[in-house]
């Protein structure tokens, strides 16, 4: 039976593995994608704006008598 898988060469002339750098990355870039679609996704779930929330504190003046008016 013959080989039908055409050789690969890299710009050299030499016969390149199979099994090179580019398997590696090729296997890896699925999931560095959904590592990065986690993280977002943490990110809008549980990040943002909070809605304001009103102050409400009594705040004790000091009196003022009648020389200090003006």
């Amino acid at each position: 039976m013959a080989n039908l898988r055409q050789e690969r060469l890299t710009p050299g002339g030499f016969e390149q593995a199979s099994h090179g750098r580019g398997m590696r990355r090729a296997r890896r870039w699925p999931w560095v994608a959904g590592a990065l679609v986690v993280v977002l996704a943490l990110a809008w779930f549980d990040g943002g704006e909070e809605a304001l929330h009103p102050i409400a504190q009594d705040v004790t003046l000091p009196i003022q008598g009648p020389e200090q008016g003006q």
